[in-house]
């Protein structure tokens, strides 16, 4: 009798193991995403079984979902079938590499500030000072729309560092503001009297309790993986879904927040 009961047990834990191989964890939803059985949205920490239906309210909806076994996919309207013998949900990227060093002339700038560009609340950018001297006669200032106006934010500096800082970006005649009209900033050198123009780029300030929740389910996906595939699963889930972070700032915030060094 004993050991029917340990066989039972046994074959209990071998299909609970399975069962749970077939579940994948949300991290982000871009949209409206539903389990069609069920009703219910998909949203950070929802858990389902890749045989479960989706249903798509919004036609460009996106979600970012994990399965330690099978890594992190994006799932689409057009490609979200998570079954075993599937291959249409898209895999994670691993080749991301935003690590950014001193920049040393207009175009390394330009490189660094474009596109979509991420700070984790506060971000320190070393300049060289031969080429963008910093003092209070040379100085770089960003261009935002607020309330249909422009707003000319000079950036704060120590020594060599340039400094972005989210609170005192986003304040207005001593105030703070909850954001500018869009993300659209535009990037200036003052050299004297004269401003001159260096790039034009989206500022992304992500919702950092948001952010430390969807990064939180993702490393206790990939626990067991390395630092480095762990900052680089983090970056590449980060790149995707808000934009690019340099990997020396994101690395600080790892350790800061998970302990990750």
């Amino acid at each position: 009798m004993k050991s029917i009961i340990t066989v039972f047990a046994l074959l209990f834990i071998v299909l609970g193991s399975a069962f749970s191989q077939s579940d994948f964890k949300v991290i982000k939803v871009n949209g409206t995403i539903l389990l069609k059985a069920k009703g219910v949205s998909l949203e950070t920490g929802t858990v389902f079984s890749e045989k479960e239906d989706l249903l798509f309210r919004t036609e460009d909806a996106t979600a970012a979902v994990i399965n330690s076994q099978r890594g992190r996919m994006v799932i689409t309207n057009k490609n979200h079938d998570l079954s075993a013998t599937s291959t249409n949900a898209l895999p994670s990227m691993y080749n991301i590499s935003s690590r950014s060093g001193p920049a040393l002339s207009s175009n390394d700038l330009n490189v660094q500030f474009s596109g979509r560009c991420v700070v984790l609340d506060i971000q320190n950018t070393e300049i060289n000072r031969n080429t963008y001297p910093m003092d209070k006669d040379h100085f770089f200032f960003l261009r935002y729309i607020y309330k249909g106006e422009e707003i000319n934010k000079k950036l704060g500096f120590s020594d060599d560092t340039l400094i972005i800082d989210k609170v005192t970006l986003l304040t207005v005649d001593g105030n703070p503001i909850p954001r500018a009209d869009n993300t659209s900033i535009k990037l200036f050198y003052r050299k004297g009297p004269e401003s001159v123009f260096i790039s034009d780029f989206d500022l992304i300030f992500p919702d950092m309790v948001q952010l430390k929740k969807e990064v939180e389910i993702i490393l206790a996906e990939v626990k067991a993986k390395s630092l480095k595939e762990k900052t680089i699963e983090v970056e590449s889930f980060i790149n995707e879904f808000y934009g690019k972070v340099p990997r020396e700032h994101l690395m600080e915030w790892l350790a800061a927040n998970f302990g990750i060094k």
